[in-house]
């Protein structure tokens, strides 16, 4: 989570960014080894690891912010000891709470993010380095709420399954990159009114993000405040 302030920390935003694209690319690189692919306890495992990673990352900036750092140390910490029990004592119930965990903590880095790169008042790296921050997280929690909807209604995602029937974080983020950049390839579909509601929220959500963005950036050059 990063730091919501009149003078945030230089470039806190680039340990959020780092922890994103460690967890976005994680799975995709582990899937590329067979033998990795085919040991579902594995590929859980690092998951688990890529999420501990993310808020590790994101709560390194929040060390000016007590009220904030606890909030986020605690959800890291708490996502840590998920990740050390199901090493030991593997559990589909670990595996949930270690992703709710996850979804709270992206829910609350967004709303800070957002609250922060729509009020900014200069356009530096950190503030673009913020708008990256906050689509990203949008793909990311929408990829979790599409996995918890099809974890407790299997079959609502026609196509997102691997061969073992189970809806991986891969597939997840594609299919969620897809729907919000509003591209819509059609290899994987919603099959009830769910995940179809979830899907058009999150093309509203990505097209309304980048208008808004995009207007409130050229407000600011043409303000006067150049890039830093």
């Amino acid at each position: 989570m990063p730091v919501l302030n009149q003078h945030p920390k230089p470039d806190n935003y680039a340990y959020l960014l780092s922890g994103l694209l460690f967890l976005f690319l994680l799975v995709p690189t582990l899937r590329s080894f067979p033998d990795l692919a085919e040991n579902a306890h594995l590929m859980r495992l690092g998951l688990q690891i890529g999420y501990s990673t993310l808020m590790l990352l994101g709560v390194w900036s929040l060390h000016r912010e007590t009220r904030f750092f606890y909030i986020g140390m605690a959800l890291a910490v708490l996502n840590a000891l998920f990740t050390v029990i199901n090493v030991y004592y593997p559990s589909r119930i670990i595996e949930l709470s270690s992703t709710l965990v996850a979804f709270v903590f992206a829910i609350i880095s967004v709303i800070i993010s957002i609250r922060h790169v729509l009020g900014g008042t200069t356009i530096d790296r950190n503030l673009l380095f913020g708008a990256m921050c906050v689509y990203l997280l949008m793909g990311l929690i929408w990829a979790i709420l599409y996995g918890l909807i099809f974890q407790f209604w299997p079959g609502s995602l026609n196509g997102i399954a691997d061969i073992h029937g189970n809806a991986t974080l891969d597939n997840l983020l594609y299919y969620s990159f897809v729907t919000l950049a509003g591209l819509g390839y059609g290899d994987i579909t919603p099959a009830v009114p769910l995940a179809r509601t979830l899907a058009y929220l999150e093309v509203i959500a990505g097209q309304l993000y980048i208008a808004i963005m995009l207007a409130g950036l050229v407000s600011l050059f043409l303000s006067g405040r150049g890039v830093r």
